[in-house]
């Protein structure tokens, strides 16, 4: 019973570090977007007419695409 418990424990603890780097990650990238403003600003993930984010634009074929 505890070698299950152990193991729940485990898993429960991995899951919530990889929550906190990518947390860390979205901090760092938007850092480095405020330091170094020629790379633009730092993109978010869902964001944009492609990935399924909010689209400034009638539909998702009449975006312009920034190169």
């Amino acid at each position: 019973m505890i070698e299950i418990l152990t193991k729940y424990l485990v898993a429960i603890s991995l899951i919530f570090a990889a929550l906190l780097v990518w947390i860390f990650v979205q901090k760092l990238s938007r850092k480095v977007a405020v330091q170094h403003p020629e790379f633009g600003p730092a993109r978010e993930e869902g964001g944009g007419c492609n990935s399924g984010g909010n689209c400034r634009c009638s539909n998702s074929n009449s975006c312009s695409k920034v190169s």
